[in-house]
């Protein structure tokens, strides 16, 4: 097994490749000072737990520690043990070749998982959606890094999912749908979320709080486009009538994070839904990306991520637990798809 993750940290958005215009001209000294000048900048204004953080004493011994590197690249080095001085277990920097992020997330060990799951993710299993048993959807949504998420790149990688299920929706009578978000270790939850339209339905999917549990955010879908506070944010070309009530049976594992646990929070409160197989790896805080200078990225922790009923949990905890019974080369084999057909049979 070529993997044992310390922490998953893909946040919400992945890095460009923009340059710094005046790189050229600087020293190594001059770029990390003016990098990390920026990235206090923002951690101080932005971060979810900036109240608790002394930033003075941080703040000079991060500088001074990345100001013996020989390299802005090496420098990065030192946000690392930033982050988890200021227990920031979900945030990230993303450069041209490479991310840094937190120790702190829960380990994963090669004991923790079985093969299949293993080769899936070692072979990067794609999106899928097919018919199981002739009477259930299935659709496997893994991870989902848009490099740049403009609103077109949004569009079109939800209306993806979207044709892909409605297609399959007009074609067969299913009993329900099952949503593998096993191998979903982060991305965009909003593409995920407007793209399963169809079986969510209008209505509000999931709510961001502040440090102090108040609503900052409100998403919601309405016509195949979710909002979020009201403002237009991604959306699907809608063809058919949602299904908001058919039985949908979704599979968490220990590596679902951030995203995918996004996409639970969003099913949460749903009727007929159920939640089967491991806890997840515990990212439901939100990110936001923020453009730091010379190309790199700032993952920032901003808010708590909670359901409709502004219920948050650093877990999701399935409702019939499943552990290490992955079988996705044959998933009628599959403990939790076994699991899953049951519940959907309960229903019809």
């Amino acid at each position: 097994m070529k993997f044992i993750l310390s922490s998953i940290v893909i946040g919400f958005f992945m890095l460009t490749t923009a340059t710094y215009s005046q790189n050229q001209r600087l020293s190594v000294k001059d770029s990390i000072q003016i990098f990390y000048s920026k990235l206090f900048e923002e951690l101080k204004e932005n971060y979810l737990h900036t109240r608790s953080v002394d930033w003075p004493s941080v703040e000079s011994y991060t500088t001074k520690e990345a100001l013996k590197s020989n390299s802005l690249e090496e420098s990065l080095q030192a946000s690392v043990k930033l982050f988890d001085t200021i227990q920031g277990d979900h945030l990230g920097i993303f450069s041209e070749k490479n991310w840094y992020n937190s120790t702190l997330g829960k380990p994963i060990t090669v004991e923790q998982v079985n093969q299949s799951l293993t080769d899936a993710y070692e072979n990067e299993k794609p999106f899928e959606a097919k018919v199981i048993n002739k009477d259930y959807g299935y659709v496997f949504i893994p991870g989902m890094l848009l490099k740049d998420a403009t609103r077109e790149e949004l569009d079109e990688a939800g209306q993806k999912i979207y044709d892909a299920i409605t297609a399959i929706d007009k074609a067969h009578n299913l009993k329900g749908w099952i949503i593998d978000l096993r191998l979903n270790i982060g991305g965009n939850s909003n593409v995920m979320l407007a793209g399963l339209y169809h079986l969510l339905g209008d209505g509000t999917t999931h709510l961001v709080l502040d440090i102090d549990k108040n609503v900052k955010t409100l998403s919601s879908l309405n016509s195949g486009t979710l909002y979020k506070n009201h403002l237009e944010n991604t959306a699907v070309k809608t063809n058919s009538n949602p299904k908001p009530h058919i039985p949908v049976a979704l599979i968490s594992g220990i590596l679902t994070n951030s995203a995918g646990e996004f996409v639970i929070l969003g099913f949460r409160g749903r009727k007929n839904t159920l939640v089967i197989g491991e806890e997840s790896h515990g990212s439901t805080t939100a990110n936001d990306l923020y453009e730091m200078p010379f190309g790199i990225k700032a993952a920032i922790t901003e808010s708590y991520g909670a359901d409709r009923s502004a219920k948050f949990t650093k877990y999701i905890i399935p409702d019939i637990e499943v552990v290490k019974k992955t079988n996705f080369e044959n998933l009628s084999k599959d403990e939790n798809i076994i699991e899953a057909i049951k519940f959907i049979n309960s229903k019809y």
